[in-house]
């Protein structure tokens, strides 16, 4: 997984409001911490090399959003709006993002670590990388995605839906969940363990193992 280039001693310190001062709605090489912004609305704003920390984007809409080397710490984007967004090598580090939506989105090198993800619309995706780790995805909607190096460790995913997705190389062994919607069509090649395979067994098959 490629990182994000980002050399934070160079950062300048400032405000997310001051992207409003770019015709173009460009804000990069910043730092932002401990800002509220509240029920903003931008069509296409490009965030580069810059750091947010203990940020909070309170029901914000940024369709269209580009992200380019960015990273995320402690920030909540709960409820957002980001649909048909450019995501590339941007690290979200302990962020709750509980019902968010990335709709027809593109994720390159995007990475979650202890990240709250509950009821996220995750649909129409396009992965060229990605990886969550020790992550809550419980009641996400991960439909219609089409995949490419994805990786899932030590993750929630119960009550996850995730339809008409190739699952093909897939690891979900690491993961839990007492219940999980997948179709057969995503199952072909997806990599489980014992107590997943008893699952999925009586699911589909009405065998007890």
């Amino acid at each position: 997984m490629e990182q994000p280039k980002l050399s934070e001693e160079y950062l300048t310190e400032a405000s997310f409001f001051k992207i409003f001062d770019e015709e173009d709605f460009l804000f990069n090489n910043n730092h932002v911490k401990n800002e509220v912004i509240e029920g903003q609305s931008i069509n296409h704003p490009m965030l580069e090399q810059s750091l947010f920390e203990h940020v909070t984007f309170s029901e914000c809409d940024f369709e269209k959003l580009d992200l380019t080397d960015v990273i995320f710490k402690n920030c909540d984007l709960s409820n957002c709006h980001l649909n048909n967004s450019s995501i590339f090598r941007v690290k979200f580090v302990g962020c709750k993002m509980m019902g968010t939506d990335f709709t027809g989105s593109y994720f390159n090198n995007v990475q979650f670590e202890n990240c709250l993800l509950d009821f996220a619309n995750l649909n129409e995706l396009t992965f060229k990388g990605a990886s969550f780790a020790e992550s809550s995805l419980k009641d996400v909607s991960f439909n219609d995605n089409k995949l490419g190096q994805v990786k899932f460790t030590d993750c929630d995913l119960n009550e996850m839906m995730i339809l008409n997705t190739k699952l093909k190389g897939i690891d979900l062994s690491s993961c839990r969940f007492e219940k999980i919607e997948i179709d057969e069509f995503g199952l072909r090649g997806l990599k489980i363990n014992r107590e997943q395979a008893a699952f999925f067994a009586m699911m589909y098959l009405g065998v007890r193992i």
